[in-house]
């Protein structure tokens, strides 16, 4: 089975991006152009990883951490934080999430950080479909 990725982006062309590069790395995508779309999501699904920036539009991907870890604390385990902000910062809030990345993204380095992330909860999913070239 492959892994399912939420993606939460609110600038379409990188969420674009950030979906073509996974997609073709074997997972399923999901998308959220802001926050309050990203909570909505996490309520009805169930995702292996998360790929979350933290500047976003309605709720802020601070807002949308706060909620997983309100809901289903392990998650923040799943999450790579792609941001243009100081990525210290946020792991002093969310110590546990799994990886951050500087905007803009290198596609390898996205694909790394989810392979980790999805190594480091042990989801049934594995690592599936998913290699670093």
């Amino acid at each position: 089975m492959r892994p399912t990725v939420l993606i939460v982006e609110d600038d379409s062309s990188t969420r674009e991006s950030l979906r073509k590069v996974l997609e073709e790395e074997g997972c399923r995508v999901d998308e959220a152009a802001d926050g309050e779309k990203a909570v909505g999501k996490l309520a009805q699904h169930q995702y292996d990883a998360i790929v979350l920036d933290i500047a976003l539009p309605k709720l802020s991907g601070t807002d949308v951490m706060e909620y997983i870890a309100s809901t289903t604390p392990r998650l923040l385990e799943s999450i790579v934080v792609v941001t243009g902000l100081e990525a210290g910062e946020i792991r002093k809030l969310f110590p546990t999430i799994c990886e951050t990345l500087s905007k803009p993204v290198m596609p390898t380095r996205l694909i790394a950080s989810v392979r980790r992330c999805l190594g480091a909860t042990a989801h049934p999913n594995g690592l599936t479909g998913i290699s670093v070239a």
